[in-house]
Parts: C-alpha cells; sequence; structure tokens
C-alpha cells in the first residue's frame, strides 16, 4: 500500500517538474495545468501515504 503511494508521490514530482520547464519554455495555458495536476497528484499520494489509504 505505502509503495503505490510514493509511486503515486513521484509520479507527482515528475509532473511538477514537467509543469515547470514548460512554464520556463513556453506560457501556454495547459502548461500550468500540468503543473496544477502535478501538484493535486503529489498532495493525493503525502495524503495516501500519512493515512495508509488509497485515495
Amino acid at each position: 500500500m505505502k509503495t503505490s503511494n510514493i509511486i503515486t508521490m513521484i509520479a507527482g514530482v515528475i509532473f511538477i517538474g514537467l509543469g515547470i520547464i514548460n512554464i520556463v519554455n513556453g506560457t501556454h495555458w495547459w502548461h500550468y495545468v500540468t503543473f496544477i495536476i502535478g501538484i493535486i497528484i503529489l498532495i493525493l499520494g503525502a495524503y495516501g501515504y500519512k493515512t495508509g489509504k488509497r485515495f
């Protein structure tokens, strides 16, 4: 259970990283969407890791 949450958090970090790279290279609205999705995924993963639940 914890492993899947760690993978979720890693995915969130990757999305945030991609979002930052995209925002630096060009400011299109979907680049911010990628960044926001990354933050949401990271929060869900961290929440699941703390509570031991999957979402």
